[in-house]
């Protein structure tokens, strides 16, 4: 009876020995992680530059100017140099922008260093009224410069009070005899810098060089030089 007694016994002393061991090496195992892993510490986010969004700028661009025009292949004392006032709108790409011009540009004409004219003829403008859809490469950077090309395909309409004007026999775009607006059609190829004086503002210098075909005006093609000067936008 003893003896099985005290065999029993060891054998419940060996199990309770055996679970103290196995609670002791659970309880002692790594915790488990519970917050993600980092590799470093997270830099600080820092915006752009204004010079950088502008140079990045995509959207829209508007521009205004006013140029001087030079005619040339044209008697200098009878066609003056005028005036030309032109307003652009287009949608900004970066490198590229498509737009639309609208403008109209006065010529002086002095009528009365035509030879062989009658008396009675003062200096009289010709007046240009235009719409222009316009192709601009531009070179967008970080800079206070923007350097910029252009090509535009120009629909005129031409105006002079002529009635009764005879010049010798010798034809003219200044010697038909009325007073309507006639088409032409003509091209505009333009070089232009603007400085950035402001976030999203810039003074626009450029010249342009135009020509137009005879159309129902210009017994011939006619060409002159714009030296402008304006307001940028983008």
């Amino acid at each position: 009876m003893n003896e099985n007694f005290r065999a029993i016994a060891g054998v419940l002393a060996l199990l309770l020995s055996t679970s103290a061991v196995s609670a002791q090496g659970a309880w002692a195992s790594e915790p488990y992680q519970t917050t993600p892993y980092t590799t470093g510490t997270p830099e600080p986010y820092s915006p752009p530059s204004s010079a950088q969004k502008v140079a990045a700028h995509r959207g829209y661009m508007g521009a205004f100017s006013l140029g001087v025009p030079v005619w040339l292949k044209a008697d200098s004392n009878v066609v003056r140099p005028g005036a030309e006032l032109y307003g652009f709108g287009g949608f900004d790409m970066g490198y590229v922008v498509f737009g639309l011009g609208l403008g109209a540009m006065w010529t002086p004409i002095n009528f009365n260093n035509i030879p062989g004219i009658g008396t009675g003829f003062d200096r009289r403008p010709m007046t240009r009224l235009f719409l222009s859809p316009e192709f601009r490469v531009q070179v967008p950077n970080r800079s206070p410069l923007l350097p910029y090309i252009g090509i535009s395909f120009d629909a005129n309409w031409w105006r002079v009070r002529e009635t009764d004007v005879v010049c010798g026999g010798t034809f003219y775009y200044y010697c038909a005899r009325v007073a309507v607006f006639r088409f032409t059609p003509g091209m505009t190829a333009k070089l232009g810098l603007a400085f950035r004086v402001a976030s999203g503002s810039f003074i626009d210098i450029g010249v342009k060089y135009s020509l137009s075909g005879p159309g129902s005006f210009f017994f011939r093609r006619e060409q002159w030089v714009t030296p402008y000067i304006g307001m940028l936008f983008r």
